[in-house]
């Protein structure tokens, strides 16, 4: 599989954002603490050509966290303007968030019923199965 520039750009910082995580402490879910399929949230988005790879324009997200940010801009200004880490008093609340949303159910973000992974679709893209 051939490597892009931007690929090869992100694949070497996100080796050096690693060192400077660990370094800082900062080791789960900048929002909610989790420790589970944790990655790095970009402001503004990786797939952009303005995408920086730096720890003032990242975060350390789970899986749930981060799909949710990813797509909620006001929400995403609120994490990226709270204090580094994790801390309680800071935590933005993202189930309240979702039960504020129109959207139907299975729209929003959730766990497959099956294979227990965060998705936002009807059918689940991992295991192809209906989510809910």
């Amino acid at each position: 599989m051939k490597i892009g520039k931007k690929g090869k750009e992100w694949i070497k910082a996100k080796f050096e954002l690693i060192k400077i995580y660990t370094k800082k402490g900062i080791i789960s879910c900048e929002n909610c603490n989790s420790k589970l399929y944790i990655a790095f949230h970009h402001r503004p988005s990786r797939a952009s050509q303005e995408a920086i790879h730096d720890f003032k324009h990242t975060r350390l997200l789970c899986q749930e966290c981060h799909t949710y940010f990813e797509y909620k801009d006001e929400a995403d200004k609120k994490l990226f303007a709270k204090p580094r880490g994790y801390d309680i008093k800071f935590k933005i609340d993202i189930m309240a968030e979702k039960k504020k949303s129109k959207k139907p159910d299975w729209q929003q973000s959730h766990k497959c019923k099956h294979c227990k992974r965060i998705s936002s679709m009807l059918i689940c893209p991992s295991c192809g199965k209906m989510t809910v």
